[in-house]
Order: C-alpha cells, then sequence, then structure tokens
C-alpha cells in the first residue's frame, strides 16, 4: 500500500468514483447508487439518488487531499482510501446516507475499523438485483475473516496475493497444496 498526496483536482465521476488525471479512483468499502442507466442487469445496485450521491462527493472531494492505495478492481480502477482535509469520503458518503457499507467491498476492514458508527447498522449489501445467466457470485465465506476472494485472479488483481490462512481474503479453495499459502507464485 502506498500513500500518496495528490496534486490534481479530484473529479466525482458518481458517488464512490473519482478521477485524478487518467487515473479512475474507486473509493473503499463502499457502494453509490449508479447513475442512470448504469444499473445493469445482473449488478446489486445500491439504493438512492445518484446525483445527490455525486454531487456531495463532488463538495466533499474539494480541497488538499490523499490517497492510500489498496489495489485494484475488476474494471482496472485504483481502489483506495481517499482522504481530503482529513477526512475519510468513504466514511463520509455512508454517514451523510449516499453510500452503503460492503463489508465484501473493505478486504482489511480498514472502513468498518475507521467508522464503525456509520458502518454499524450497514453490514450488508442492499439495492437491487437482477438475476440472469452470468450473475456474478458472491464472496466464498471464509470462517477467519467471514469473506475470501473467488479466485487468486481476483486477489493478484487487487494487490493481495499471495494470502495465508487467517487473512482476510485467504480461502482453502485458492490453496490448490494445502501448505496455508494461497495464489503463491508459480515455483519451476
Amino acid at each position: 500500500m502506498s500513500i500518496v498526496a495528490l496534486t490534481c483536482a479530484l473529479i466525482a465521476i458518481d458517488g464512490d468514483t473519482l478521477r485524478c488525471g487518467a487515473e479512475r479512483i474507486r473509493l473503499l468499502g463502499i457502494d453509490a447508487p449508479e447513475m442512470p442507466g448504469h444499473c445493469q442487469e445482473g449488478r446489486n445496485c445500491a439504493p438512492g439518488d445518484p446525483v445527490a450521491s455525486k454531487n456531495a462527493l463532488a463538495e466533499r472531494a474539494r480541497g488538499p487531499a490523499t490517497i492510500e492505495r489498496i489495489g485494484r478492481d475488476l474494471y482496472d480502477r485504483t481502489l483506495a482510501r481517499v482522504r481530503v482535509n482529513g477526512i475519510d469520503l468513504s466514511c463520509a458518503q455512508i454517514r451523510a446516507g449516499h453510500a452503503i457499507y460492503r463489508a465484501d467491498w473493505d478486504q482489511f476492514a480498514f472502513i468498518a475499523t475507521d467508522c464503525p458508527s456509520a458502518t454499524a447498522a450497514v453490514r450488508k449489501p442492499a439495492g437491487r438485483v437482477i438475476t440472469r445467466p452470468g450473475n456474478r457470485q458472491p464472496p466464498v465465506p471464509n470462517q477467519a475473516s467471514g469473506w475470501s476472494y473467488r479466485n487468486c485472479g481476483e486477489a493478484r488483481r487487487a494487490g493481495a496475493a499471495p494470502l495465508r490462512r487467517g487473512q482476510p481474503g485467504y480461502g482453502a479453495h485458492m490453496d490448490g497444496d494445502g501448505d496455508g499459502i494461497a495464489c503463491e507464485p508459480i515455483r519451476r
């Protein structure tokens, strides 16, 4: 993980995604309502007013910012914790009701730890679900942390591989040799 002070102006794309130059930054641990036409079939979309959510994030994103990169998501966006004027934007969006907390998107429980009052009431995904063939499966349960990556590709894209037994995101289904280390590099 790296923490970098940003020198660009943050632009809100929606209620949980920012742009800094060419970099797209997805706020960690939250889901905001999708902009009109973006809640496609097979997606679990957060409830609420997408325009109000985007406007709130745009307002909060003004000022000196720091970014703590956690990894990358399936859409190749940077997954990160972003603070502006010392305020965590994920926590602020949850507290204001412009986003919901997603424990399954908070890999290391950073958001749950830093804003427990905001995340306590909402621990499960909510919103409209339209099922259709090919609908993505939820994360695989893990007794130690409550979730795991679906596969090693997902863990690698998030920058979390290799994973050790007991570590958030670890799942026995990714530990082919049963040595307690999942998604380890291929040995030749």
